[in-house]
C-alpha cells in the first residue's frame, strides 16, 4: 500500500511541476531546481534505481545542485536565507538520504515529508 502511495504522490509531482504557482517571496530559480531535483529523487526510487545507476543527465543534475547549494563550490556561490534556504534544505535532505540508499520505508517517508514542506514553502512563501 505504501508503495502505491509513493507513485501517487510521484505522479501528483510531475503534474504539478508544470502547474506549481511560485510565490513572489521565492526566488524561482531555486524553487525550479528544488522542484527538478526532487521529481527525478521520486522517479530513480520508483523505478528501483540506486544513485550509483542514474542517468548522465541525473549525474549532472545532482552534481550540479549539490555543487550550488550543499556544497556552495558553484562558479558564482548563493547565499539562501528564509523560505530560499528552508527550499534549498528539503531538497538538499532528500538528495542526501537517496544518495546514502533511500531504501527503507522510513527514508521514503522523510523525502515524502520534505517534499510536502517544500512545496507549502514554495507555494505559500513561508
Amino acid at each position: 500500500m505504501r508503495k502505491y502511495l509513493f507513485i501517487l504522490l510521484s505522479i501528483l509531482i510531475l503534474a504539478a511541476c508544470g502547474e506549481v504557482k511560485i510565490h513572489e517571496n521565492v526566488d524561482e530559480e531555486v524553487a525550479k531546481d528544488s522542484m527538478q531535483v526532487m521529481d527525478r529523487i521520486f522517479e530513480n526510487i520508483d523505478n528501483g534505481i540506486a544513485i550509483e545507476d542514474v542517468s548522465e543527465n541525473d549525474h549532472k543534475l545532482f552534481e550540479r545542485f549539490t555543487n550550488k547549494y550543499i556544497d556552495k563550490t558553484d562558479t558564482i556561490p548563493i547565499e539562501l536565507d528564509g523560505v530560499d534556504y528552508s527550499i534549498s534544505l528539503m531538497a538538499s535532505d532528500s538528495l542526501i538520504k537517496y544518495a546514502k540508499g533511500a531504501s527503507l520505508e522510513s527514508d521514503k517517508a522523510v523525502i515524502e515529508e520534505n517534499y510536502e514542506y517544500m512545496m507549502r514553502y514554495i507555494e505559500e512563501g513561508e
